[in-house]
């Protein structure tokens, strides 16, 4: 994997060369935000590791270009030393795959990078081998999700969907009246398991929930079965 690591602090920086360097993938830091910018409008990365807290601009500000300019295929994580839950849940939002705080620890870094590589591995093979979904699109009462253009809209209107949130809607919608389980969701949307300290999942349900507006006035219940998983019911 080409990997970029945009940390300013030297010694932190240096760490994370080296153990994303001795993991087998080639490491290329920047010390701002800037820097990296300009480097992407030219190079391309598989993996990007940001720091928040940065010289010239936030974590958030980078990745909201990448997501603009780069797209969703690179995949972000943000290595911080913002360890409250909020601050969790507005880097995930922001458009982040994962989200590892300080301090360093390097085994837990190079396993969270190893379970990225794979999961880039994963779906670029599974693009090779599918050409084209057989449904393109899915229709459940008000809800109408375009698989191809990645869209939903309820009564006709757009709803506002992260792509991670979409790909959840579209499993439970695929799958009404199934209880689907956290690991399932976990392996088929983000393909890897996600460390036990990540919120990631829930946050990521409570949106679907809200944007969706999943409650029974429009005929819809989303249930949660603790420990286990999610179903949703359409009446």
């Amino acid at each position: 994997m080409r990997i970029a690591s945009l940390e300013d602090d030297p010694i932190e920086s240096q760490l994370i060369h080296q153990v994303i360097t001795d993991a087998g993938h080639e490491c290329t830091s920047f010390a701002d935000g800037k820097s990296l910018i300009n480097a992407l409008q030219s190079q391309t990365f598989d993996i990007l590791v940001l720091d928040w807290h940065l010289p010239d601009m936030t974590g958030k500000d980078v990745i909201e270009w990448v997501r603009k300019h780069v797209g969703e295929n690179v995949i972000v994580m943000f290595l911080t030393n913002r360890v409250l839950e909020e601050n969790i849940v507005a880097g995930l939002m922001a458009g982040a795959d994962d989200y590892m705080t300080k301090p360093i620890r390097e085994a837990e870094l190079s396993a969270r990078i190893h379970a990225l590589s794979k999961r880039i591995r994963r779906v670029s093979e599974a693009g090779a081998a599918v050409a084209a979904p057989q449904v393109t699109t899915i229709e459940a009462g008000i809800f109408h999700f375009d698989l191809l253009r990645k869209t939903a809209t309820i009564r006709g209107e757009a709803v506002d969907l992260k792509p991670k949130e979409f790909d959840i809607a579209a499993l439970f919608f695929q799958n009404i009246g199934q209880l689907i389980s956290r690991e399932r969701i976990m392996e088929d949307v983000w393909g890897r398991e996600l460390m036990m300290t990540s919120r990631t999942l829930d946050t990521h349900m409570s949106q679907v929930r809200t944007k969706l507006q999943l409650k029974l006035d429009n005929n819809v219940r989303l249930t949660t079965v603790y420990t286990i998983g999610y179903r949703l019911d359409t009446f």
